[in-house]
């Protein structure tokens, strides 16, 4: 019986009867309401994903790699013959890398040289890059030809063909600062302007005559995105190849600033998320404490016919969380939905020209992450409930008699 009375009770509260138009409009508001605070949790999710990802992968693929082995000669001269070794590894190329300053005529950039030879750029790291020319031209003389990102181009004033000056910053070994003419052989956009305005490619030829190989050279593996976290034992199997027992570092150990800069601003968003979840959970527990205020009479008539407090507690309760269920499914749907077109809406705002947008990465690949969604529902989840069921509280309080005699 009174599981019979439970299902009618809760089937009424969700308006699924006639004669309650009111009752269903209030109940799909409510839902509609949940929907939208949930959208942009989804939206933001996918958008931080993206970015966080797209520009950890051009950080991998064009300035550092997956793992530097620190051998300072040339362990392959095809790169990518290091799958020999193990099938994961994408290439291995060998590079010089080093510090410098450029100057034009009309100002000055603090940049990284990194010394690169013609399959450096393969279709994976070309696919992350749009050149103006042919990046590596037939040198004239001695003069170096260098490869310039479109912000430091933009800075300094120069384009394909002009010359710029470079002093190279000397390690510890030598105190000399040595001063380089070099010619702009093509400029690169990578579509991140942080690259952009700091890493210069240059042939690792040129490069060995200003920064010598004992401090400055080493091998650079990438690795398909499955090895990533195998980096390890792709190194023993390199290391045992050649056998060597050299060093070796990971994407992010050189890059451990960046890599912790992503992991605390995820952690702060993620907690963000969870402060608008709470407010969002006060507003669920308003819609119980509405429907318990409109139905205060039935309730008291309820009591009469023998309900008690935890069953109707318990209907209640059911009827709020399903209404804020069906607002979650309707929102993260709204948000997948237009989180699967945010390339298109990137690209617009990219080629907007708005001056802002230009120190984000804007082409990113679209990334879902079905862990945070699913944590970002389950706390929702649980907020609601949890408030729901202290607003609920409010039934035992409904005296059937004081009740009855305004009737």
């Amino acid at each position: 019986m009174k599981a019979r009375f439970s299902g009618w009770l809760l089937k009424n509260l969700l308006s699924l009867g006639k004669d309650s138009t009111y009752a269903r409009i209030r109940l799909i508001r409510s839902a509609l309401l949940i929907a939208i605070v949930m959208i942009p949790l989804v939206l933001a999710l996918i958008f931080m994903d993206g970015m966080m990802k797209g520009i950890t992968e051009k950080y991998i693929l064009l300035q550092d790699g997956h793992m530097q082995i620190y051998h300072r000669d040339v362990l392959f001269t095809d790169p990518s013959a290091f799958k020999q070794i193990d099938q994961r590894i994408i290439s291995g190329d060998y590079v010089v890398s080093g510090y410098g300053i450029i100057y034009s005529r009309d100002a000055t950039a603090e940049v990284r040289i990194k010394g690169v030879d013609p399959s450096y750029f393969n279709d994976k790291r070309n696919s992350q890059l749009t050149f103006e020319s042919d990046p590596f031209p037939q040198e004239q003389g001695s003069i170096a030809s260098v490869i310039l990102g479109a912000a430091i181009a933009d800075s300094l004033g120069v384009g394909v063909g002009d010359r710029v000056a470079f002093m190279v910053v000397p390690d510890s070994s030598s105190m000399v600062v040595r001063p380089v003419l070099a010619t702009v052989s093509s400029i690169y956009t990578s579509g991140y302007h942080e690259l952009d305005s700091s890493l210069v490619f240059m042939n690792r030829v040129s490069a060995l005559r200003y920064f010598p190989k004992e401090k400055n050279s080493y091998t650079e593996i990438l690795v398909d995105a499955s090895a990533s976290d195998f980096l390890g034992d792709i190194h023993s199997k390199v290391d045992e190849h050649f056998n060597t027992n050299d060093t070796f570092a990971t994407w992010d150990e050189f890059n451990a600033t960046v890599y912790q800069n992503f992991i605390t601003s995820r952690q702060v968003i993620l907690l963000v998320f969870i402060m608008i979840l709470l407010v969002a959970g006060v507003y669920v527990a308003s819609i119980a404490q509405e429907l318990v205020q409109d139905s205060a009479q039935a309730i008291a008539l309820y009591k009469v016919l023998g309900a008690g407090n935890r069953q109707l507690r318990w209907a209640y309760f059911l009827t709020v969380m399903t209404v804020t269920a069906v607002g979650m499914v309707i929102g993260v749907s709204g948000g997948l939905v237009v989180g699967s077109q945010l390339g298109f809406i990137l690209d617009w705002l990219g080629r907007s020209g708005i001056d802002g947008l230009q120190y984000y990465l804007l082409d990113f690949p679209v990334v879902i992450s079905w862990s945070d969604i699913l944590f970002i529902c389950l706390t929702m989840f649980c907020i609601s409930s949890t408030t729901v069921f202290l607003s609920l509280r409010r039934i035992r309080k409904i005296s059937p008699l004081e009740l009855l005699q305004q009737d």
